[in-house]
């Protein structure tokens, strides 16, 4: 008890009796022991901190090493676990040509010829440090050239002592680039047009390149240019293309630079044109006589250092000088020699240098009008081929001295003049443009707008050109007459109309077609007098009324062949109706043309035909040409047979057709029942043609009167003595109906109108003709 009541005594802190005694301890030990342990300590000390530092650094390394070059830090997956481990590319793993073509092998493509980016030593058939190497695929369902060539990669030697030291070099996969071919709808365009090489990239098919091919190298060309080339069929016509590849050793990188096509099989080809330090880049589409050179200059780019373009010679103003800018006009549409001439007296003009763009523009039309001179400079044998290359040489004056003095020349030159699609033309208005006063130019503009337009259209264009008198009219009159001489618009003839016979003719209302006054009609013929329903004017198909046809102010023999294409045939087709029912043909010759408020009608002789017999819906009779129509007569089916077939349509339109022949008065009472309706149409012939050009056939459905007369409570129909006609759209629609009261009509005949191929509806009345087609716009017929 006394312990537990122990007074407490004050403690001294631990703290301070320990640094007293261990004090105390030190003085009494010796002073080297004490020197050794405080080295040791800090010898200890400095190596762990020089260890973090150095897996700090070495830490750090490796992360630069792993964002900049992986493949230096691939040792590290040897010690990482599975889903930690670093993804190394295979193009940043050197390897060997047989593994590259091993792995593109198993990719089921093929490596072509190996292209040095270098000079190398060919010795011991060493590859080159830097090499091309075009990789191809093949292509499905070919038949020749099946490679198609898909990339094209660059490949460096690996430097690395690991992989110098090994039998087989190795090499890094450098720049790749896909190869997609070219547009289809671009190298099938018109050389000239304006076409994107993209073309619609959504539909378009991309037509493959089948080789490599490596320009020769000129001292001047910076770096290594590659053609890559396939070929196409277009029809008759063999069409090449390709694609232009430059590889610039300094920046080692492959550039897209060009695309291009060509219908004459001529590849592209360096060419010293201008006289710059480089060559230029010429691409020759002549086509023909007509000459089309391509330019393209080496140009410096700016975004990128010693990065290169091709830049086109195009023939745009750079100068605002008027003769110079006419002069590029001139060469744009095809007057070379005159462009050149002008450009010419323009130099001696200019006193300072030309840059370097200019001076390119100009040589490139030199060089078009050195090819357009020889061509005119040449003997043709024939007319019209120096016709043709005098006026595409500006030489108008020597084409008019052909046509002059070679009267036999004159349908050769019609010819050459009507088959122009732009070319003379477009050189023809654009002299006549700089130079309204010259004479010859104002002559074969005339010519070539009677030949293609008409005379009438010709006529009255002269009549607004600027100072033409009665001698300037006469001349080129003169000169229509050597040009028409026995020529005549012979477009196939395409007629169809009406046909009454006439016993009197006011011959002094008609035109005849050949030229002659009189209309001689022999004893066993009589004449007939065709209403013109409709007519091809070798353009379009024209509709009555024709009001809107263009006359001249005079009206010709010559014209009315031309327009209605009467200058091979002018024969005839009239068909009537019997009262049997039997369709009667006849052949007739048109004689006359008279036209007049909009109706043309045709005075014709022909054999005597029968007569139809005078009913409430009759066919008048028909007259067409050989080349009008072509009939569309489908097998037909049974109504029956088309409800096994398609149910729901019958089901749909035979409550329609009952109803269209109550209304039309044929059928009274309603004492039917639908079986009964059903059964009496089973046997009703019907058709299925496409009238609303939708795609969908429509049904057409002819009744005839011993159809409708099979009702119990139909009234006798003595006036019907032709066929009814009623169609149905796809949709159930009543789009043509001959059984309203109001219209005295019937359906004659469905055709397709030649040189048109729409289908056209021939719907004949007491007094006409019509044709009537689907209007898309009004979705009915018209």
């Amino acid at each position: 008890m006394a312990n537990q009541y122990r007074k407490l005594k004050q403690r001294i802190p631990r703290t301070r009796q320990n640094r007293a005694a261990a004090r105390k301890r030190l003085s009494e030990k010796s002073p080297q022991s004490s020197i050794w342990r405080s080295k040791l300590s800090s010898a200890l000390a400095l190596m762990v901190l020089l260890s973090i530092g150095s897996i700090i650094i070495s830490c750090g390394w490796i992360s630069i090493l792993f964002i900049i070059d992986p493949q230096r830090v691939a040792w590290l997956n040897n010690f990482l676990p599975s889903e930690a481990k670093i993804n190394i590319s295979e193009t940043d793993i050197p390897k060997t040509l047989t593994e590259i073509k091993k792995s593109l092998k198993q990719q089921k493509l093929t490596t072509g010829e190996i292209l040095a980016l270098e000079s190398h030593s060919s010795q011991n058939n060493q590859l080159p440090n830097i090499f091309l190497l075009p990789v191809f695929k093949e292509r499905n369902k070919c038949r020749s050239d099946c490679q198609e060539l898909v990339e094209l990669r660059v490949y460096k030697k690996s430097k690395e002592i690991e992989f110098n030291l090994q039998k087989e070099p190795h090499y890094y996969q450098g720049q790749k680039i896909e190869i997609n071919g070219l547009s289809q709808f671009f190298v099938e365009a018109p050389v000239g047009s304006n076409v994107s090489i993209a073309g619609n990239e959504n539909k378009e098919v991309y037509l493959p390149l089948t080789e490599i091919k490596t320009f020769d190298k000129p001292k001047s060309l910076p770096g290594l240019w590659f053609d890559l080339q396939g070929k196409h069929k277009q029809g008759n016509q063999s069409i090449i293309y390709g694609q232009i590849v430059h590889y610039n050793p300094q920046l080692r990188s492959l550039e897209n630079m060009l695309f291009w096509k060509n219908p004459n099989n001529k590849v592209p080809q360096w060419q010293q044109v201008t006289g710059s330090k480089t060559e230029e880049l010429v691409i020759d589409q002549t086509v023909g006589l007509e000459p089309r050179l391509q330019l393209y200059q080496i140009q410096a780019g700016d975004l990128v250092k010693n990065s290169v373009f091709l830049q086109p010679i195009e023939l745009k103003p750079r100068m605002n000088i008027y003769g110079y800018q006419q002069s590029l006009f001139l060469a744009r549409n095809g007057l070379w020699t005159p462009a050149n001439a002008w450009l010419i007296s323009i130099q001696k003009e200019i006193k300072k240098p030309l840059s370097e763009y200019v001076q390119a523009q100009i040589d490139l039309i030199k060089l078009h009008s050195q090819i357009t001179k020889t061509q005119a400079d040449k003997n043709w044998a024939s007319p019209s081929q120096t016709v043709l290359t005098a006026l595409m040489d500006g030489r108008w004056e020597k084409g008019l001295d052909v046509l002059i003095s070679s009267p036999d020349s004159g349908r050769e030159i019609y010819n050459l003049l009507q088959a122009d699609r732009g070319r003379l033309w477009n050189r023809t208005t654009v002299a006549l443009r700089l130079n309204p006063q010259r004479r010859a130019v104002l002559a074969w503009a005339y010519l070539m707008l009677t030949v293609q337009r008409g005379e009438s259209r010709a006529n009255t264009w002269l009549e607004s050109q600027p100072q033409i008198n009665r001698a300037t009219f006469t001349y080129l009159q003169d000169l229509l007459v050597k040009l028409n001489h026995e020529v005549k618009n012979t477009h196939p003839s395409q007629i169809i109309g009406r046909v009454k016979k006439i016993t009197t003719v006011k011959y002094a209302n008609w035109l005849p077609v050949d030229g002659k006054a009189d209309i001689v009609v022999s004893d066993d013929q009589v004449l007939y007098q065709i209403d013109v329903s409709a007519f091809h004017n070798g353009k379009t198909w024209l509709i009555y009324p024709f009001t809107d046809l263009q006359l001249p102010k005079i009206q010709t023999s010559l014209f009315w062949i031309k327009t209605l294409g009467l200058g091979n045939d002018v024969n005839i087709q009239i068909a009537v109706w019997l009262p049997d029912g039997e369709q009667q043909v006849k052949t007739a010759t048109i004689k006359a043309v008279q036209m007049q408020n909009g109706k043309l009608k045709l005075l014709v002789t022909g054999d005597p035909i029968g007569e139809n017999k005078e009913g409430y819906v009759p066919h008048p009779p028909l007259a067409f040409t050989n080349t009008a129509l072509e009939w569309v007569q489908p097998s037909p089916m049974s109504m029956e047979a088309l409800a096994i077939a398609n149910p729901e349509v019958v089901e749909d339109v035979i409550p329609k057709i009952w109803r269209a022949l109550q209304q039309s008065g044929d059928i009274t009472g309603s004492s039917f029942t639908w079986t009964e309706i059903e059964e009496k149409m089973k046997n009703w012939p019907v058709q299925m043609i496409d009238i609303t050009r939708d795609g969908n056939p429509d049904l057409v459905l002819t009744i005839s009167d011993s159809a409708i007369a099979s009702f119990k409570n139909s009234p006798q129909l003595e006036k019907i003595n032709t066929p009814r006609t009623i169609i149905f759209a796809e949709t159930g629609e009543i789009i043509y109906n001959d059984f309203n009261r109001d219209n005295q009509q019937a359906l004659t005949a469905i055709a397709k109108l030649n040189n048109d191929q729409s289908i056209a509806l021939l719907v004949g009345s007491k007094d006409k003709y019509s044709v009537r087609r689907w209007s898309e716009i009004n979705q009915r017929l018209e």
